[in-house]
């Protein structure tokens, strides 16, 4: 009888310390939100969008570096997806700005920030072991629209759609040697393959592969 006693306290002393294990964790998820939420108002700043014809509130990443170049970019983010019920809100990747350190103005990707951007990475090429950005490559989609693939110079100049009407990128590779960009990618509901020379900016290659 005693051991089942001894059993019962020992039972009530797990419930209750498994609780304030539970209540601890809870309360440092919500320092972590917290913290989340001040540094993203810390980072957030009311500016005039690149089209210059109206004003935002925007938010910027941290400053990246662009491989092999003198250049820097940041990412920036618009809160323009609405409110959450919770207080805070949802963001996306609206530009990406350029800084180049030679001392040029600083660039703009997209005109406006309209446009959602859902990738974007840089191409490179290997020179003695070290990473060269060739071209920034971006998928961007408006409200309602289908993807559009663009190819930038590495400081954000110069941005080219090479293709449009896109359902979804699969996957891509990019051949440095040739500077050629391959694309497995959905049209309707065919899978295709294409090759764009990014010298040109042109397709220069259009192959069926299944259909959906």
């Amino acid at each position: 009888m005693e051991n089942n006693k001894v059993f019962i306290v020992i039972n009530r002393i797990n419930a209750i310390l498994f609780l304030l294990l539970l209540l601890a964790g809870l309360t440092g998820s919500v320092f972590i939100i917290q913290e989340f939420s001040n540094n993203s108002r810390r980072n957030a700043i009311e500016i005039s969008t690149p089209d210059k014809e109206s004003k935002e509130i925007i938010e910027l990443s941290e400053v990246r570096t662009v491989y092999g170049n003198d250049i820097q970019y940041i990412r920036v983010y618009s809160k323009k997806d609405g409110v959450l019920a919770s207080g805070g809100y949802t963001r996306s990747l609206r530009n990406l700005l350029f800084l180049n350190s030679i001392g040029n103005e600083p660039t703009w990707l997209l005109h406006d920030n309209n446009s959602k951007i859902i990738h974007n990475r840089q191409l490179t090429k290997k020179i003695d072991e070290k990473s060269i950005t060739d071209f920034f490559y971006v998928e961007i989609v408006k409200e309602k629209e289908s993807i559009k693939i663009g190819v930038s110079e590495p400081d954000g100049t110069n941005l080219k759609y090479i293709d449009s009407k896109i359902n979804k990128v699969v996957e891509y590779e990019y051949f440095s040697t040739n500077k050629k960009l391959g694309i497995l990618l959905q049209i309707g509901n065919e899978l295709r393959y294409r090759i764009y020379d990014l010298n040109t900016f042109k397709m220069i290659s259009d192959k069926y592969v299944v259909k959906l």
